[in-house]
């Protein structure tokens, strides 16, 4: 695509921010971001990295909108189960490609999709974790405060583990 067409072609963002090109910016021979103007002449940018599509219109994802949207996370806070017992203080999070895989209190480890963040923590659902090593022939095969889920389930049932990683649970 040649830049020239570029100008004046409308921007629409996820969130529904309209608009229309009037800049292209670049640094170092690279295309850095869009100029851009509303329907009332108020000047915005586009960061080239954000946009989705160039077809008709120029669709790109408004991570200013979602920057405003987040909220901190915070560590410390108590961590309660679905019945309201005590578990302990919100200690890390687990992240791996900018996403949240687990929360830890003390040392147990829960799937963080298990939780509901507030003002304390709630574990939505009592997560069954392994109080001691689940071992085939004296080699560890599944470590203790390991979640069983599904997928752990199923590795132990793999090495002919199923029961004994059942009853560790308990």
């Amino acid at each position: 695509m040649k830049l020239s067409q570029l100008f004046g072609k409308p921007v629409l963002s996820t969130a529904g921010k309209k608009g229309y090109i009037i800049s292209v910016n670049g640094n170092a021979g690279k295309v850095q971001c869009l100029v851009c103007a509303d329907e009332n002449e108020n000047e915005f940018s586009v960061d080239i990295k954000n946009v989705i599509s160039v077809k008709n219109t120029v669709l790109y994802e408004d991570r200013e909108s979602v920057l405003k949207q987040s909220v901190p996370i915070r560590l410390g806070k108590p961590v309660f189960d679905s019945e309201g017992k005590f578990l302990g203080h919100l200690a890390d999070f687990t992240v791996e490609n900018g996403s949240i895989d687990f929360a830890h209190v003390g040392k147990k480890k829960f799937s963080a999709n298990d939780f509901v963040c507030g003002d304390a923590v709630i574990l939505r659902k009592q997560v069954r974790v392994l109080k001691s090593d689940v071992e085939k022939d004296g080699k560890v095969i599944i470590k203790r405060g390991t979640p069983l889920t599904p997928e752990v389930l199923e590795k132990a049932c793999e090495h002919g583990e199923y029961v004994q990683a059942n009853l560790k649970s308990i």
